[in-house]
């Protein structure tokens, strides 16, 4: 699964009071040396640069097309039929831009249509949710706990719940956005997970999981590869 934020918070917890427990009972630590990461291989980093440019351009897309977005409500008032009907509107074509991002980066990954069209959409149709989820997170802006979509356009809960999202699905959202902005995820992983995540052969309806899981093994591989390189001392990142 993606939502990894919350587990690895546990892990770490464990093993903080691991090592604290440790340090109570013994007198000398013996330190075990860290393991060299092997560097990236060619077609590996090819592939994250791809990856990155794949993922720049379908944002470049829907930002292109912001001005068809239905305008937010300047209105404060709460009570206005037609104003919540607007603002209902405007993250709905928001929302809409972005499954469409999700699809046309799907398209672009290699083997993804080779599959069926029926594993095509039950790949997309079960992964939508969980990569929206990721692209909001990436969009965070702890300073003023909101989410940016689009570059210009910033939303607190408060907006969140005027375009009539309940604060029980609302803050969910804003705790793995907060838990994801901890960890300093860059560009490069962010796509690998999203890539990784599309191809999930446990997905319901899935009919070839061996080609699925083969298609997503090479993003997997590339993932633990560049963790290990950009954060050597953290083995609870990628176990």
């Amino acid at each position: 699964q993606c939502v990894l934020s919350e587990e690895q918070i546990r892990l770490k917890k464990m093993k903080k009071q691991h090592e604290e427990e440790t340090a109570r009972t013994s007198t000398v630590v013996t330190p075990t040396p860290l393991q060299e990461a092997a560097p990236l291989d060619p077609q590996q980093q090819e592939m994250i640069e791809k990856l990155v440019a794949m993922q720049k351009q379908c944002n470049k897309r829907s930002f292109l097309d912001r001005p068809k977005v239905t305008p937010w409500p300047q209105s404060q008032d709460l009570q206005n039929r037609e104003v919540r009907q607007q603002r209902f509107a405007h993250f709905t074509e928001l929302a809409i831009m972005s499954v469409q991002e999700i699809v046309d980066f799907a398209k672009q990954l290699p083997g993804f249509l080779e599959l069926t069209r029926e594993d095509q959409i039950a790949l997309l149709k079960t992964s939508t949710i969980e990569i929206m989820l990721l692209e909001t997170s990436r969009r965070y802006n702890p300073a003023i706990d909101s989410i940016t979509f689009l570059k210009d356009f910033s939303y607190n809960k408060e907006d969140f719940a005027k375009a009539g999202l309940q604060f029980e699905f609302i803050n969910p959202i804003f705790e793995f956005s907060k838990g994801m902005n901890d960890l300093h995820l860059d560009e490069a992983e962010y796509a690998l997970l999203i890539a990784i995540n599309i191809f999930s052969a446990d997905r319901p309806n899935v009919q070839d999981h061996d080609l699925v899981e083969r298609l997503q093994q090479p993003y997997v591989d590339a993932l633990r590869s560049y963790i290990m390189i950009k954060r050597p001392n953290d083995h609870l990142m990628f176990p």
